[in-house]
């Protein structure tokens, strides 16, 4: 589904797999576990999603995740509900642009 946004380019790094706009990563999979995604998203966008679909989604652990840092849960996750979490994590890197 991410390779899909506009722009998005894609990188396998120790052993996850990361979507990229230009240098900005706004989704690895397989991290921090396989089976589990991070997305970068605002923390307003994070804590719609995490009220939307709790069993998909939460906060990653500290900093990152006040920062909009979210685990993803795929195998619990719905497919147009991710859709629009990669949507808006790629809107947060990207500026909007693309």
């Amino acid at each position: 589904l991410a390779i899909r946004l506009p722009n998005v380019e894609f990188n396998s790094n120790l052993g996850s797999q990361e979507f990229r706009v230009g240098i900005k990563v706004f989704a690895t999979l397989g991290s921090p576990v396989v089976g589990q995604a991070m997305i970068k998203l605002t923390p307003g966008a994070q804590t719609q999603f995490v009220a939307e679909a709790p069993a998909t989604f939460s906060p990653a652990p500290g900093g990152q995740g006040a920062r909009g840092g979210t685990i993803v849960k795929l195998a619990m996750a719905e497919a147009e509900v991710l859709q629009r979490a990669l949507a808006a994590a790629h809107q947060k890197v990207s500026g909007g642009k693309g």
